[in-house]
């Protein structure tokens, strides 16, 4: 059998690899379980943005005159029809959602379909440009967001190969908090989600458009922020669970002296 670690005094027994194979299997099992709960808020938002297309011209017709009043053509900003843009996000070059591309000033939008997802994209553009520090802060760390919030995932699946009771450094407490520090890494996100949408319909007013579609458009965004916060949550649950499984498979046991020397 394997040398028992002695921790001032307390014994404890390595794992297996077994066992570490079936903390694992069991913890991105229930990390994938977790995350489905994804596709329950992107659903809504999706059927929300096609059930708008119907009022396409009229959010097109004002999209043109909200980008006008922005300012953002004086910042070098363009709205591209996704349909003629290659980008790097297929879900948006088959023009089935809209995103804004801050290095190359870019609104890639299909117009012909979903033009009320514009003026949110428009309010990116002016979190990226038109804003003070605090908003600018949020709007460009978005991606170091996404990094740590993934970086959290593999400290979650990480083998616990030291006691708990011995003395923790740096990287056993990011270990402890990896489900609250992947949650905490998304709420910039958040943020900055919600004030792009604020900015649009705040743009969709001043450009005229019909207060009942207002409406609709302050329901749709709802539904989208709806869809960042519920990744943030499902994030820091799914990279928790994954902690605690893999914690409670790979951890040394603690044993008693005679019940080591018993086997």
């Amino acid at each position: 059998m394997t040398n028992p670690i002695d921790t001032n005094g307390t014994y404890y027994v390595p794992r297996s690899q077994t066992d570490k194979t079936t903390g694992f299997l069991l913890a991105t099992l229930a990390s994938g379980a977790i995350m489905k709960g994804l596709s329950v808020t992107g659903d809504i938002f999706h059927k929300e943005l096609i059930k708008e297309q119907s009022n396409n011209n009229t959010y097109r017709e004002y999209l043109n005159k909200a980008f006008d009043l922005s300012g953002l053509a004086g910042k070098g900003v363009n709205i591209i029809p996704a349909q003629y843009e290659r980008v790097t996000f297929p879900i948006e070059a088959a023009g089935k959602n809209a995103c804004y591309i801050p290095k190359a000033k870019k609104v890639v939008l299909n117009t012909d379909k979903i033009s009320h997802a514009g003026f949110h994209e428009l309010g990116h553009a002016m979190n990226d440009l038109m804003s003070k520090y605090g908003v600018k802060y949020l709007a460009k760390s978005r991606r170091a967001g996404y990094i740590i919030a993934g970086l959290m995932e593999y400290f979650a699946i990480f083998s616990r190969t030291k006691p708990k009771d011995s003395k923790r450094n740096l990287v056993d407490i990011i270990e402890d908090n990896c489900g609250k520090i992947a949650f905490a890494a998304l709420l910039p996100v958040i943020a900055e989600e919600g004030i792009a949408s604020y900015r649009g319909v705040k743009l969709a007013k001043a450009s005229g458009l019909p207060e009942h579609l207002i409406k609709n458009l302050k329901k749709l965004y709802t539904k989208a922020l709806a869809t960042y916060a519920g990744r943030a949550v499902l994030g820091g649950l799914a990279v928790g669970a994954s902690r605690i499984i893999m914690d409670h498979y790979t951890r040394p046991r603690k044993v008693e002296l005679d019940e080591f020397f018993s086997f």
